[in-house]
């Protein structure tokens, strides 16, 4: 059955945008009678079926809406943003993994720091697209670009629980930090060049776990997927 994202799933006719209304009756060339699943940005779903496909517009009727469980453990992921197709790619995978809301993170050794309203544009398309792929809840969230000291202020405010991704000898696998997963959980990622001695002191002072992937150097994007998914396994 093809997926597609709504602004609101609600019970009863749902009218796309011009987008969604090509993709579907252009695209895929679905016409009147096509059962379609419909989702929206809050983990709300529903099923129904396409009542007209007219000039420009779609109309779909959803006769089942519902809720997707409530995540053990609401994970985002802060990371340093790599080059080009390497950053799309990562949005891409993070999306399919379920993780809740990337944050694109200014650290001292950070190469890119993307500014302005395209990638961002760009990111939630590519957020959305995962989601519709992977019929996850929801749509991962693209957070603006942030201030490493300034996203663990805000975590220590909230209460969240941030582990930082670290190579140290004296760092704990993270194979051993998932057995007790808390609530809502931020990871951290440096930039290829490591964490400054600033920040790494820094995040000794706030008592935040350093946790150990793989005893080799990984890019940016391969760490931030790959502890994704080691989370999110352990969530099933």
């Amino acid at each position: 059955m093809r997926r597609i994202l709504v602004s609101s799933a609600v019970l009863g006719r749902v009218e796309l945008g011009a987008a969604q209304a090509h993709h579907l009756r252009d695209v895929l060339r679905l016409g009147v009678g096509a059962e379609i699943e419909v989702f929206d940005k809050d983990g709300v779903s529903g099923r129904g079926r396409i009542v007209a496909a007219e000039g420009r517009g779609v109309t779909i009727e959803v006769d089942q809406i519902g809720r997707g469980l409530a995540a053990k453990c609401r994970l985002s992921i802060a990371a340093a943003v790599p080059k080009a197709a390497r950053a799309d790619w990562m949005i891409e995978k993070l999306g399919e993994l379920g993780v809740e809301a990337f944050v694109p993170l200014i650290t001292r050794r950070s190469v890119v720091s993307p500014k302005g309203s395209a990638k961002n544009e760009r990111w939630n398309r590519l957020a959305a697209e995962s989601a519709r792929q992977s019929g996850r809840a929801g749509v991962m969230r693209i957070e603006p670009l942030t201030d490493l000291a300034r996203l663990m202020e805000r975590a220590g405010a909230e209460g969240i629980v941030i582990w930082h991704l670290s190579l140290v000898e004296n760092s704990v696998s993270i194979f051993e930090l998932v057995r007790t997963l808390p609530p809502v959980l931020s990871v951290l990622v440096g930039p290829e060049g490591g964490w400054s001695p600033e920040e790494s002191a820094a995040f000794a002072a706030a008592g935040i776990a350093g946790a150990r992937l793989t005893g080799t150097v990984l890019r940016v994007e391969t760490a931030a997927v790959a502890a994704a998914a080691v989370i999110q396994s352990a969530l099933t």
